[in-house]
């Protein structure tokens, strides 16, 4: 009899790992859309006070972003694992979801207090550069290498777990429409705030490349691995826009 091992990777079948990673991949995208749009184009009634000088917008961010983008992580590497990764792949999934939540709960609160306190005499000198520091570079850059990371753990898992077959045409359409939710939050987050994402997008670059290249390496067709399906386009694609906006805007000006 196979043990139990066996008997959860024949469960997982290509139909079942390919719904679970559709649903999880459109939750994903679902709150990243909301996400960026409360980020951007925050309503009025979230601009009011929660607590102390916290507003709803930074609360929304750190407790229900935050772990929404987590639960659908971890049920993407579940699925990609076939209902159970292998502990160094649960590992790191920890590690990149700690990152991402950590560099959240210290840019906003520290992005809301530079705006709260702005005047120039609100606070000395030296507490301003360590608000500044905990916002724009700590907390920034936690973030991004979870990020980073989250994205190698699932671009490897993917290439290392292909489906059997290709996906039909119906999921692809699927598939698609959350590539272009992804391309969408990626693009409004990174053309409208130059030079300061530039530094983003060399860390977008070097989070797609791994993947990219576990891709061509393996040789596998790309409509064995969905979540690269969704990656790959949409990944190198914020980059190549967001590059062809600031070459746009450089030659009107």
């Amino acid at each position: 009899m196979p043990d139990r091992d066996d008997a959860v990777s024949m469960d997982w079948s290509d139909a079942r790992t390919l719904r679970a990673l559709i649903v999880w991949l459109v939750a994903l995208a679902g709150v990243a859309l909301v996400a960026g749009y409360s980020r951007m184009h925050p309503t009025g009634w979230q601009m009011g006070t929660f607590g102390d000088i916290l507003r709803y917008r930074e609360a929304m961010s750190m407790f229900l972003f935050a772990p929404a983008i987590s639960l659908c992580f971890w049920q993407l590497v579940r699925a990609l694992g076939r209902g159970r990764p292998s502990p160094l792949c649960m590992a790191l999934a920890v590690l990149s979801i700690y990152f991402i939540a950590c560099g959240m709960g210290m840019h906003d609160p520290m992005n809301r207090i530079q705006g709260a306190y702005a005047a120039p005499d609100a606070m000395s000198a030296t507490l301003r550069t360590t608000i500044v520091y905990f916002d724009d570079r700590l907390g920034h850059w936690v973030f991004w290498w979870g990020y980073a990371l989250g994205t190698w753990v699932l671009g490897i898992q993917q290439v290392l777990s292909p489906l059997d077959r290709p996906i039909r045409p119906v999921a692809r359409w699927i598939l698609a429409a959350v590539t272009f939710a992804t391309l969408w939050v990626m693009l409004t987050n990174l053309w409208d705030e130059y030079p300061q994402t530039l530094a983003d997008l060399c860390v977008i670059a070097a989070a797609v490349l791994v993947p990219t290249v576990a891709w061509l390496t393996r040789r596998v067709s790309l409509f064995r691995l969905p979540v690269l399906l969704v990656i790959i386009p949409a990944f190198w694609g914020s980059i190549i826009g967001t590059l062809l906006c600031w070459t746009f805007r450089y030659w009107l000006k």
